[in-house]
Order: C-alpha cells, then structure tokens, then sequence
C-alpha cells in the first residue's frame, strides 16, 4: 500500500523522465533524471503541496525514501522557502537593487554583455485555437508580475552593475506582445520561416538598459487554427531551466483565464533578488575562500593545445562559427541515460564527459599532437543549489547557470570501464558542484585578482537536459524551436574556441542524444572539429555496449565515504566476492 506522497512522487517523476509508471523503488537519476529535471521535480512537488530540496532528489535513493523526507506545504514552509505571509514578504524582498549573479557578471568576460545580438534565448510554444490578444497580454502580465527579474533594468556604468526591480505591475505587458497575422493554411516551412524573421525582430528590441528584457509574438493564424507565442529573452534574465518554468507558468494562467478564475501570480519562491545577496555574502565566507586553493591548481597547469593552428590566445571580438550535430539512435541513448548512471552510481554528465575526455585523447593523436595532455573545459551547471537553510528557487526565474573549470583526463586507450570510474571521481572532486568558483572569480576582490590571472579553458560544454519531442498540444514547445533558434549567424563567445552541447530529446522510439560542436574558425578547422565529433560519438557508442556486458558496474572510494579505500583495492574486494 503506498502512501499518498509516494503516489504523488511517483506520478510526477514518471511524467517527468517520460515514462509510462514509475515505482516507489525506482531511482530518480537511475530512470533518466537530470540537474535540471531535478528542480522541476521540486517546483511540481510544491505545487501539489509537498516539501522537498533538490539536495533529497540527489540523496535519496529511491523515490520510497524521497516520499518520507517530504512534508507538507505550511506556512511555516513557505517562509523558509521565501514566500511569507502569502507572499507578500517575498514580493517585498524581490524590488529593489539587485547584484549581478556570477552567472550574469561572466556575460561581460565576452564583451557587451547589456547588448542583444547572441545574448538572446528563446522559445515556441503552440497557442489555444481562438485566443485572442487581449488574453494573451494578461497571461503574460501574470509572467511579468511573479518573475521580478523579467521587469529589471540594467543600471551603472561597466563593472559597477546592478539590477533596478521595480514592483509587480509597474511593466506593462501590452508594451511587450506584439501580435502578427499568419495565414491560417500557412505551410510549415512558410510558419517556420516567419517565426525565424520575428526572432530576427524580436531580438533587435531587446535593451537591458531600458528594462526591456522580454518580448512576446503572437503568430495569428485565425479563430479556428491553434497559433505560436515565440519568446525572446535576454541572457542576462533567464537560461535553459527558467524557460521550463516560464511555459508551465503560461499554461497554468491560460487554464485560470479559461475557467474564470483571477490571473494571479503564486509566490515564486526564494526571490532573485534575495538569492543575488546571498551569493555576494557566501562569496566572502571562509568555507568558500579555501576553495581557491583547489581552483589555483585546476587552472595554473600547462592549457592543453586544442591544434598545431597558430592562433591567438584569445580573440579581440566574437564571430561567425561553424557548427555540426551528430545524433545517437534510441537503443543507444537508453543504456547511457539509465543503465551506466545504475550500474556506476553516477549521473547522466559523468557519462557524456566521460566520452569526452576519451574522444579529446584519440583527437589530439590524430592532429599528431602526441604528448598527452588532460583535457581542460569549463563546465556548465544549473547553479540553482541550496547555498543555505530554506532556499528554494526551482520556481524562481533568472540566469543561475554558471560555468565552472574541471580538469578530465581518462588516460590513453583506457577501457571505459575505467575511464568512467576515473572521470566519475574527478568530478566528485570538485567542491560543491562549482558553485563557489563563479563567487569568487566575480564576487569576491580578492580571490578574483588571483584567478584571473589564470589561464581560461578554451572549451565549454554544456548539457541542456531532456525534453519532449514537439508536440501538436497547446502550451507545448513546438518544432518552430529549432528554427528560432538557429535563425542567423552562430555566434561563439570572446573566451571559447569550441562550444559542446549535449540535448536528449525524449521521441515516441525513446530518447535520442545530439552533440552539437560550435567552433571559432580562426582557431580551428571544420575538418579537426569533425574528427572530435566522430570520435566522442564512438566513445559513447562503446560506453553504450558496455553497459549490455554482465561484468559492467561498480563503485568508486566517493560512493565509500565511510571508509578509505582505493580504486584497486575497491575492484580487488568486488573481484574477490564475485568468485
């Protein structure tokens, strides 16, 4: 008999990871689950009415063990999370002046960051049949009232930057939706095409400085033909998890609209605003100042060649870059999501990085660079972690994403068995998920004077989590995504050479991983960045056929925090008792 927490839980992390039924014994990261999905899942928990952190989605090891840590939404609760007194409290917290996140304040490492140009996201969405524009401003009127940091304005001259908040109400959404006739039998291909041109549009009036961070097109297609909502946002104000929030939020005031009831926003939880001031105090704690010890030695060592190209340390100015995808079928994207995260106790990023640093050693041979050498990246994370007691912002809008550096090296040749284990450890190594590096490489004088003076990694990588396959469903994102989002030149940031993300699309056959390289051409040649390509999707494919072998799985000393042993002396203890 389960009890109704674990019914609740289990109806939410099934829809979540897409899967048909979920059991009290199923592990959340074992069925696909992600950083990203993990605050969802924290977010929809709240709004049913149940507590927990996404620190009890990573701890817990089943979804039985994450029901008993639940508690119930109280008042009480809401105050810890930042929403007292029915949120009155938290509105009060989220005006005012606001301090740059590292997140936002790493946006000027690669110039302007207050321009618009690349420093844009966006999103389709599929818009009821009928709708009409009045109803639609008020829906985004009810985004622009609970998300405070969609009404902030850019203040102050470069590297003395804030936020100005002002309260909910005082922006109006009519000045931000702009509707645009589409014929109602209009073609795919012509509907894609337009979205891309109003993307174009759209972003061009964009301007941090004047609060205008958000903008809404409405494309009518007619009272009879279900329409799109394309936004466009500044970086500065959302990244790839505040867009989940976002298309929720506009669904759950469509179905408010429609049955009459107030447009009216809940409570978003920990304010931005609030969250700003905590990273500024964190940022000069004594636990976060130790850490730039490790940090010192993750950067001071020799930065890897990316190619025998001469090329300058850095570019004067962003530019045009090449890109190229490779896609994995679903029978082998399944065994990298569930399988190797269950039989190696990891997550999804230690297996895709993993890949990485295995297809970084086999590239740098082929470019006849034979000495070997870690591979040096800047990883980027979801930031939205429970720096202290009572923070919750799973609901909370704004640029938390952040990058930190990790140094990977998996060796030369090495089974991937054991590459896994390596890479999964030297992650596990690295301080509180690398929050605190953004804090002090930006927030803190005196540790960021040393850290940059270090060198930067040259590459990034970036996982964006799963999503839906485009649905035919209001609210739902649409295959218009794609197009709106690779309308114009691609443009790679001031301090990066390569750009690597990883996307899981969850498809009716299962869900299928894309690699996507983004490349600076003054420093690397299409042809070069292929063979890295090819060869990351080989590691992942070996990764994917191992995972089928009965002898893959094991720990690693950080899932034995109890006691100290040693890679080799925890494979002698498993080989001993498998005889």
């Amino acid at each position: 008999m389960h009890t109704p927490a674990e019914e609740l839980l289990c109806r939410l992390v099934a829809d979540l990871v897409g899967r048909a039924r979920v059991d009290v014994d199923d592990r959340f990261f074992d069925l696909g689950g992600d950083s990203i999905t993990a605050m969802q899942l924290v977010g929809r928990a709240r709004e049913a009415g149940l507590v927990i952190t996404r620190r009890d989605v990573f701890r817990c090891q089943n979804v039985a063990e994450l029901a008993r840590t639940a508690r119930e939404v109280t008042p009480s609760a809401g105050a810890d999370a930042g929403s007292v007194d029915g949120g009155a409290q938290q509105a009060a917290d989220g005006v005012g002046t606001t301090p740059l996140t590292p997140a936002m304040l790493a946006l000027d490492d690669d110039g302007d960051g207050t321009g618009a140009g690349s420093l844009r996201q966006t999103v389709v969405v599929q818009v009821p049949a009928g709708a009409a524009l009045a109803q639609l401003i008020a829906v985004m009127q009810s985004l622009l009232d609970r998300h405070d940091v969609l009404r902030a304005r850019l203040t102050g001259p470069v590297g003395d930057r804030n936020l100005e908040i002002p309260e909910p109400g005082k922006v109006d959404a009519a000045t931000c939706v702009e509707r645009v006739a589409v014929p109602s039998d209009i073609t795919p291909e012509d509907l894609a095409s337009a979205v891309s041109e109003g993307m174009r549009r759209a972003q061009a009036l964009l301007d941090p400085a004047a609060g205008v961070m958000l903008r809404a097109l409405w494309f009518d297609a007619g009272p009879a033909v279900p329409g799109r909502l394309l936004l466009v946002a500044h970086r500065l104000v959302v990244d790839a998890a505040s867009w989940r929030v976002l298309v929720a939020d506009l669904a759950t005031a469509w179905d408010a609209l429609a049955q009459g009831r107030p447009v009216a926003p809940a409570p978003a939880g920990t304010s931005f605003r609030r969250w700003s001031q905590l990273m500024e105090e964190e940022a000069l704690s004594p636990a976060r100042v130790k850490e730039l010890l490790y940090w010192t030695r993750v950067l001071q060592c020799s930065e890897p060649v990316l190619s025998g190209r001469a090329s300058s340390a850095h570019r004067e100015v962003p530019g045009p870059a090449g890109k190229a995808t490779w896609t994995l079928p679903a029978s082998q994207t399944a065994p990298l999501l569930t399988d190797l995260p269950r039989l190696y106790s990891c997550d999804v990023d230690d297996v895709l990085l993993t890949g990485l640093a295995l297809a970084f050693a086999r590239w740098r041979r082929s470019q006849g660079l034979e000495e070997h050498q870690p591979l040096l990246l800047d990883v980027e994370g979801d930031g939205r972690r429970e720096i202290t007691a009572g923070v919750d912002v799973s609901g909370t809008v704004g640029r938390f994403a952040g990058v930190h550096p990790v140094r990977l090296d998996a060796g030369v040749d090495t089974p991937v068995a054991a590459a896994l284990k390596t890479v999964k450890e030297q992650l596990r190594s690295v301080p509180d998920s690398g929050i605190g590096y953004g804090m002090l490489r930006h927030l803190n004088p005196h540790t960021a004077r040393r850290l940059e003076q270090l060198p930067r990694p040259r590459i990034v990588f970036h996982h964006s989590g799963r999503s839906a396959d485009a649905q035919v469903a209001d609210w739902a994102m649409t295959a218009e995504n794609a197009t709106a989002d690779d309308a114009g030149a691609v443009w790679l940031p001031l301090r990066y050479a390569l750009c690597l993300t990883a996307t899981v699309q969850d498809r009716p056959d299962g869900p299928r991983l894309t690699i996507t390289c983004a490349w600076a051409g003054d420093v690397l040649a299409e042809r070069d960045v292929r063979v890295l390509g090819d060869a990351w999707i080989a590691a992942l494919t070996a990764l994917a056929q191992h995972a089928q072998d009965p002898q893959a799985g094991g720990r690693t000393p950080s899932d034995l925090s109890l006691i100290s042993l040693d890679q080799s002396e925890i494979d002698d203890i498993a080989q001993q008792l498998s005889l």
